[in-house]
């Protein structure tokens, strides 16, 4: 987390910018944008990834039945849900009244990457987040969704101001452009594939989508 002289962080100072934002222009932005990719033929025309938490609950909401979209609402669940967690899932989707896309890897390899990730970086969120940044370009791009709208931006919370500039989410979050340049759990692909048993098939669901497909389909990511 950035924190300036004056002692205040990017997260502080993104809060202060947002009490100066013109809203109602922003609306006008986000319409333009809607009316973009809108769908008239009954197909989905917005994807929403998420977990049933506030922000995909909300945005799906707010898409569906405020502003006429057609969400497809997708998940990477969590390696282990908590009761409460999963009853938002149930909540979001059947009392919400939303189709969603679920995607559960398989089992053994997820264990094997999340322990892999706590012994090498000491980070046993790592399997989650991959699934969370590159499921949903993926999905856009075989579902031909070329919309995607994600929650908050992490720079509410402390990550660079910078990356607020714009709606649209850099692509070095959801691109790949080298294989070799890919590393899972700390490991590179041919490590994991040569010490650890798999095969290139059980990792690609972490992958990123590659930049080719990306720009053939011409995704945006919000």
């Amino acid at each position: 987390m950035h924190i300036e002289e004056d002692g205040v962080c990017d997260a502080c100072r993104q809060a202060e910018k947002k009490e100066k934002i013109n809203w109602n222009k922003r609306e006008e932005e986000l319409l333009q944008l809607l009316d973009k990719y809108r769908r008239k033929d009954g197909y989905y025309d917005c994807i929403v990834p998420g977990s049933g938490g506030k922000d995909s609950a909300f945005q799906s909401h707010i898409l569906k039945y405020k502003y006429g979209m057609h969400p497809l609402t997708i998940t990477w669940p969590p390696i282990l849900y908590t009761a409460y967690g999963h009853q938002n899932f149930l909540n979001w989707i059947e009392i919400g009244g939303f189709d969603n896309l679920t995607f559960k890897p398989n089992g053994r390899v997820h264990k094997l990457l999340t322990r892999l990730a706590i012994q090498k970086l000491f980070h046993p969120f790592q399997t989650f987040i991959l699934g969370q940044k590159n499921l949903a370009p993926k999905i856009a791009i075989n579902y031909n969704i070329p919309l995607i709208f994600y929650g908050e931006n992490e720079a509410e919370y402390g990550n660079p101001i910078a990356d607020n500039a714009s709606s649209l989410r850099d692509k070095s979050f959801y691109e790949m452009r080298d294989l070799s340049e890919v590393y899972l759990s700390g490991f590179s692909i041919p490590e994991l594939i040569e010490n650890h048993g798999l095969s290139l098939n059980d990792l690609m669901a972490y992958l990123p989508a590659p930049v080719e497909d990306l720009e053939k389909a011409k995704i945006e990511v919000h």
